[in-house]
């Protein structure tokens, strides 16, 4: 039996959330339950709400920050809480929860990790690694529910059908994304497939997606590469809360050695430490860790055109490696990642000042 639990912590500005829940609610059946909670339902209400149902589905629907918190209803206002606070409160009160569904902007930006908060030997989550307008969240959780419930299709695959749908209606790319639990290591030779994914889930995160500029910190950024080099190298893939092993989507060490995956790891390994020291010269010219998209928080070392000319450095080192997964990824049947806009377009470089900016007495 699926059990759906709906939590809808939208406000006035979502005018399709309540269409999100009505495609929901069209899909009980006598092997589907779904119950949306009460406009009512507080943060502090919800553990006592999922206990009472045990769903093995959470849906959310709302507003998610660039942070990668989603906003929920606490009093008469709605606060930011950290994902993986959230799935913690669910995953305490349902232990037979099986998925997470996040409809909501940036709710992908936390990484994989939150697959240890829903279920360790397996299961799913689904989020946006960007912004996403409210019409398309709507739809795409239509189509995606549609394909889930066919006994035929599990979540991966229900995944990629309502995206390849979604996107042929809407003709450009969503920014949904899924985490999937690897519950088996087969062998190479026998399930590439799985393979590249592990090895895409690598890259499947914000620090390869969004363009520097609207990064937030140099040192978390810089963190997020550490991260995924020390992937590369061990197949281990770790939580940024606290260093832990992520079992889930780590992979054997083996899997690297393979001919075609290693050349990739080499290059992919070699880009990011030119993308470390990119950035180390970024944050030696910056006024703290904070990262600001007008570059006028750069000292006067340099031009602000040179210093755009930088941080766009930055962004085209790593469409350079997601060029390079990508290449591994065609044909395979394994969804490519999106190149990340540059930070400082030509026409912007070419009309800064050409010259440092010198202080006055």
């Amino acid at each position: 039996m699926t059990s759906i639990a709906v939590w809808n912590c939208a406000d006035e500005q979502l005018t399709h959330a309540d269409d999100e829940v009505r495609s929901l609610e069209l899909c009980r059946s006598s092997e589907v339950d779904v119950v949306v909670a009460s406009h009512a339902l507080e943060w502090d209400g919800l553990g006592s709400f999922i206990a009472s149902l045990e769903p093995t589905i959470f849906h959310f629907i709302g507003h998610g920050t660039t942070r990668g918190e989603i906003e929920v209803n606490e009093g008469r206002r709605t606060v930011a809480r950290s994902i993986s606070s959230v799935l913690e409160v669910v995953r305490a009160a349902s232990p037979a929860l099986e998925g997470v569904y996040l409809s909501g902007c940036h709710t992908s930006v936390p990484g994989p990790e939150v697959l240890e908060l829903v279920a360790p030997s397996g299961g799913w989550v689904v989020g946006t690694s960007d912004a996403v307008e409210d019409d398309v969240a709507s739809m795409f959780t239509q189509k995606f529910y549609e394909h889930l419930l066919d006994p035929n299709v599990d979540a991966s695959a229900a995944f990629g059908l309502a995206k390849a749908y979604v996107e042929a209606d809407l003709g450009d790319a969503i920014p949904h994304s899924v985490w999937m639990a690897l519950s088996s290591m087969p062998s190479v030779d026998a399930m590439a497939r799985t393979v590249l994914s592990a090895l895409r889930n690598v890259f499947d995160r914000s620090a390869m997606q969004v363009s520097m500029r609207n990064e937030f910190s140099f040192d978390e950024l810089d963190q997020a590469l550490q991260d995924m080099s020390h992937a590369l190298g061990t197949g281990q893939v770790l939580s940024r809360r606290n260093n832990a092993l992520i079992a889930p989507v780590s992979f054997p060490i083996e899997w690297l050695y393979e001919p075609r995956l290693a050349g990739f790891v080499s290059e992919a390994r070699a880009g990011i430490s030119t993308i470390r020291r990119t950035l180390d010269v970024l944050r030696q010219g910056a006024r703290g860790d904070r990262v600001y998209g007008n570059v006028l928080n750069f000292d006067n070392s340099a031009s602000q055109a040179e210093w755009m000319q930088r941080v766009n450095k930055v962004d085209m080192a790593r469409n350079k490696i997601i060029k390079a997964m990508n290449k591994l990824l065609h044909g395979s049947g394994t969804p490519i990642l999106r190149q990340i806009p540059l930070s400082f377009s030509k026409q912007t470089i070419e009309s800064a000042p050409k010259s440092p900016v010198r202080p006055r007495r």
